[in-house]
């Protein structure tokens, strides 16, 4: 887990830009406070810094292999199964790293090997024989690239605050999307709130000349939905509860791999978390839980999920630590968030803060799973079902869109007299899932919509406290085998996540499931 800054261009780096660049790579010592390299010629600068996860060993970086740098961010998690079929192609390696693996990797398949990585991750890699540099981000958006295109020169971070916290970028607030974020929370598609700022999109890749630039796509779920064959689709309630057991358990154990440090799980009262964690406690000696505890006004009254929790971590041996989240450690992160987001924030940030805060200070966690993604693959928010038989009624594709978006908008419209209208790229991303079931077009719109703004702020935030958190149920190759499922077993009459209790149920017979 690190951070990746670069500038590339077809003229000579100034003094002054060498200046702020510097400066910008500076700021990455929080997201990587292990090591921090550069590599500079006249007309790159690249930055990789670096928090040790995947092994303890010293590094140089960026790293360099088969004429290549790389800067790279997140974890490869199939990374050693990649790396022994490249030794069978007589490729030999110097470390026992991912990072190693993925130039090798490229080396081998070109742009392709994109394909074949399974994980969380924000590459670049500049390719010196063909004077070429890629960037490139995993497919749901766990990882994140942001980029400023100009004047034939490209300058790129992992985090859009140091871009102009430099002074090598302008800050101009982007007042076209002002309105989509008051009402969404989020802008759709590339552009940000910064006016000089993009965001590469979950599984994108861009290519740059030192001229021009090429964006493509090498993954799409909404394309594996649309071109899967319903008639093979999963009827069998118990079939299905096997199979997606049965990768739920297997994704666990990919995404325990890269990890030299000792595992912890945000833990609640949910399901969600609750499976991650009986699971994770059969590939872990000692797991660590830590939970938000939220005292009442009352002295005699508090709500927490410890409770809700103590069954599970007895039976597993779960270590429990119940985070204080009273109103007053809440306040006291406020502008710790916003002073390093310098863009608003989703709504569980200052919760998600705080825990983080209270991780870093107990026992310097460094991995750290969630079960984020959960509600969105699975249809585990109320205003799924709602929207859901609306939609039926009305087959109006502003109804997902809108969602339950409607008071921001009618807010716009009483204090600043303005009509929202729902973005055209939102609108047309619904028009082209054809054939798609309407519980499979609120999900899928979730998954590109809504999850990614609330990955990105668990990622900074964790970041800034050297924690790298995972969220499995964010995997691809899980996702795509919840869409091979009959809907109604994730959203079942008045229900959600119908089969997650299900697959809770057969693997810990014995819960109280919220």
């Amino acid at each position: 887990m690190c951070g990746i800054l670069g500038y590339f261009t077809n003229n000579e780096i100034s003094n002054s830009q060498l200046h702020d660049l510097n400066q910008a790579s500076n700021y990455l010592k929080i997201r990587g406070p292990d090591y921090l390299g550069i590599k500079k010629g006249k007309k790159y600068f690249l930055v990789n810094s670096r928090l040790k996860i995947v092994s303890k060993e010293d590094l140089i970086l960026p790293l360099f292999k088969h004429n290549c740098y790389i800067s790279f961010s997140g974890e490869i998690l199939n990374y050693k199964s990649l790396k022994n079929f490249l030794i069978s192609k007589k490729y030999i390696f110097k470390t026992e790293t991912d990072t190693e693996t993925i130039l090798s990797l490229y080396d081998y398949y070109g742009l392709k090997f994109l394909d074949y990585l399974q994980g969380f991750f924000a590459i670049s890699i500049f390719d010196l024989k063909k004077n070429k540099l890629i960037l490139a981000v995993d497919r749901i958006g766990n990882k994140n690239i942001y980029y400023n295109y100009s004047n034939k020169k490209i300058f790129f971070c992992s985090e859009q605050s140091y871009m102009f916290k430099s002074g090598f970028l302008k800050f101009e607030i982007n007042q076209n999307k002002v309105d989509e974020h008051i009402v969404f929370g989020d802008i759709a598609g590339s552009q940000t709130l910064h006016k000089n700022i993009l965001k590469l999109q979950p599984g994108e890749v861009l290519e740059y000349d030192f001229t021009n630039i090429e964006l493509h796509s090498y993954y799409k779920l909404d394309k594996f939905v649309i071109n899967y064959d319903n008639s093979k689709k999963r009827t069998n309630l118990k079939d299905s509860i096997e199979e997606i057991k049965n990768t739920i358990t297997t994704t666990i154990n990919t995404w325990t791999n890269n990890c030299a440090y000792k595992k912890s799980i945000l833990l609640s009262g949910g399901i969600d978390s609750g499976l991650i964690a009986t699971l994770l406690s059969h590939k872990t000696k000692k797991l660590t839980s830590y939970t938000a505890k939220f005292p009442s006004y009352s002295s005699n009254n508090s709500y927490n999920e410890e409770s809700e929790i103590s069954e599970l971590v007895k039976d597993y041996n779960i270590e429990k630590n119940m985070i204080n989240c009273s109103e007053e450690a809440l306040l006291n992160g406020l502008s710790e968030i916003y002073s390093s987001f310098n863009e608003p924030s989703p709504s569980n940030s200052l919760l998600l803060n705080n825990l983080t805060m209270g991780m870093s200070k107990k026992n310097n966690q460094r991995i750290c799973f969630t079960g984020d993604g959960a509600d969105e693959v699975f249809g585990g928010y109320e205003r799924h079902i709602a929207i859901a038989n609306k939609y039926k009624n009305n087959n109006d594709n502003n109804i997902i869109a809108m969602g339950y978006n409607h008071l921001s908008a009618n807010r716009l419209k009483k204090f600043f007299n303005k009509n929202f209208i729902t973005p055209k790229l939102r609108l047309s991303y619904l028009d082209s899932l054809k054939n798609v079931s309407s519980v499979n077009k609120i999900l899928l719109y979730d998954i590109k919509f809504y999850l990614p703004m609330f990955l990105r702020s668990t990622e900074q935030i964790g970041m800034r406290s050297s924690i790298e958190y995972r969220s499995p149920f964010t995997d691809h190759k899980l996702i795509e085998e919840s869409f091979r499922l009959n809907d109604k077993f994730k959203i079942f009459k008045f229900s959600n996540k119908f089969i997650l209790k299900k697959v809770f149920s057969a693997i810990r017979k014995k819960i109280i499931i919220k």
